[in-house]
């Protein structure tokens, strides 16, 4: 695949060919995904949400997604035992 040079990279990028708004058909897979580049930087980023409500793939613990204020029992992690409860199975032995 050809390369698109340099100056004509910036060119797409800032939208314009020779002072002209650059608006015909990308001429290569180059310059189309350039154009694509674009599109994503003017609409501000790669999208995404402020909400982690509605994430994708959230992070998970024991196979629990991490949704909300989740407590260790909700995500099946045991707890240590306490001093206390040692004590009182040292008591047993």
């Amino acid at each position: 695949m050809a390369e698109v040079p340099q100056s004509r990279t910036e060119a797409i990028l800032r939208a314009t060919i020779d002072g002209q708004e650059y608006n015909n058909l990308p001429e290569s897979r180059i310059e189309a995904l350039l154009l694509e580049l674009k599109e994503v930087i003017e609409a501000g980023g790669g999208g995404g949400t402020n909400d982690y409500s509605q994430l994708i793939n959230k992070p998970q613990i024991n196979g629990q997604e991490l949704d909300g204020n989740m407590s260790t029992d909700d995500l099946q992690i045991e707890q240590p035992l306490t001093q206390e409860q040692i004590t009182a199975l040292l008591a047993l032995i």
